[in-house]
């Protein structure tokens, strides 16, 4: 289930916690665990010490990968989505139709559980706005026209996140490769330009460093290499930053001596043409 709330960017941890507590704890609990990328608030001493005496485990997602909390990031990508046809072109009104959004996205099933997140969590689905609209003598005009506005938006906003979640699913299987590694395996590291000092990034640059030792394995998505110290950057690395190493194959000393014998008399014939 997602909860949308408005903030300000000046926001520091105190008041994020506060925002929290207030629209999540209030209505879940305190969590087991909080997965977030690596923003200064959630480095913080206060957030770590607040979260550390509710015995929450903190879990940040992997420098420069911010496909490690891959759910978030589509659920933001999906409300700026709703928000820009919600608001059209009053993109300033965004904070007022936040709940909107909310109520549409945690309605409609999801593809993973074939179930919406209203019916999951409170083992019911809520009352919507087509239970409004068969309610007999409604005599108020401006109900009316108020209800199936709002039907059909959420009926539009359904469409829409089907469509999208169908593109999404279909571009990333075509790009989607299954790699293992294991603990003692030479593999190829891909570096990013976030990742090198500022200034000695080029084009002609080498892509692929190595091969390096994978250390340990965090999960299928995330390794820990060895790398030597000169690199300074995170040693953990996403699958997709690397690549197998294949050493060169062994060629026999006498297949090699008969490549060169015939590489000589090659050689010989033309000069004598």
């Amino acid at each position: 289930m997602a909860h949308f709330i408005a903030c300000k960017k000046t926001f520091d941890a105190l008041n994020i916690a506060k925002l929290f507590f207030k629209e999540v704890v209030r209505l879940h609990g305190v969590p087991r665990s909080l997965t977030s990328d690596r923003d200064v608030k959630f480095l913080s001493h206060f957030w770590r010490e607040l979260w550390k005496r509710f015995k929450t485990r903190l879990q940040l997602s992997f420098s420069y990968h911010p496909q490690t909390d891959g759910q978030t990031e589509v659920v933001n990508r999906t409300l700026g989505n709703l928000l820009r046809c919600l608001v059209q072109e009053q993109p300033k009104s965004w904070d007022e139709v936040l709940c909107q959004a909310e109520f549409a996205f945690n309605s409609m099933p999801n593809r993973s559980t074939g179930k919406c997140s209203f019916s999951i969590v409170y083992t019911k689905m809520p009352n919507n706005v087509l239970d409004v609209a068969v309610i007999p003598n409604c005599k108020s005009k401006a109900a009316s026209t108020w209800v199936d506005q709002f039907a059909n938006m959420l009926a539009g906003v359904r469409l829409k996140l089907q469509e999208a979640n169908e593109k999404y699913k279909l571009d990333v299987d075509q790009h989607r490769r299954k790699k293992i590694f294991q603990p003692g395996d030479l593999v190829w590291v891909r570096m990013q330009k976030k990742r090198l000092p500022a200034g000695t990034y080029s084009k002609l640059n080498r892509k692929k460093f190595g091969p390096f030792s994978v250390k340990h394995r965090i999960n299928d998505n995330a390794y820990v290499i060895e790398l030597p110290a000169e690199f300074n950057t995170s040693n953990t690395f996403n699958v997709t930053d690397l690549y197998p190493y294949f050493p060169p194959d062994d060629v026999p000393a006498d297949e090699e001596k008969s490549r060169k014998t015939s590489f000589a008399e090659g050689a010989y014939d033309a000069e004598h043409r």
